[in-house]
């Protein structure tokens, strides 16, 4: 399973203008037509939700998580059902993620990570300069990490992302 960051949801969600829009598409693309496993954080996931709720009226933001999941085939790293608390995170694991010079959000995000997806194959972020050499996983962008793919299917029982 990869882990894949907010900010690749965000640019797909509603920056069509950024230069990493078509290598971003291409990548989810590349995901639902091939099945590759893929997650995200509950700190990535409430990132994005907390970017769109400005965009969404109050009423569908509680049901911006489970749309955003099933819209990309991601599974929720911790599942909150097993743990329900936001971060599951201790107040030393987070300051040790500051000692590697991460933000609180990329600290959170790391120790979710480690603890409840220890088998993740590589993290695919946008903004790999923030977490190349703090993790145990490669960190790769969308372009890097479709180069080392093999060429994707053309069909899929479901289709590209929409």
């Amino acid at each position: 399973m990869i882990i894949v960051d907010a900010d690749v949801l965000v640019i797909d969600l509603g920056y069509t203008g950024d230069p990493n829009y078509s290598a971003t598409k291409d990548f989810l693309d590349y995901l639902a037509v091939n099945g590759v496993g893929r997650g995200i954080t509950t700190q990535g996931l409430l990132e994005v939700v907390g970017k769109r709720s400005f965009q969404t009226p109050a009423a569908l933001i509680p049901r911006l998580p489970a749309m955003l999941l099933a819209r990309y085939g991601l599974t929720l790293i911790p599942d909150v059902a097993v743990v329900p608390e936001y971060a599951g995170c201790t107040f030393d694991e987070v300051i040790g993620g500051m000692v590697r010079q991460m933000s609180l959000g990329d600290a959170v995000m790391a120790i979710q990570m480690m603890k409840y997806s220890p088998t993740a194959t590589a993290l695919v972020t946008w903004n790999a300069k923030h977490f190349r050499g703090k993790l145990t996983v490669p960190v790769l962008t969308p372009e890097e990490w479709l180069q080392q793919q093999p060429p994707a299917r053309t069909t899929s029982p479901t289709g590209p992302t929409p």
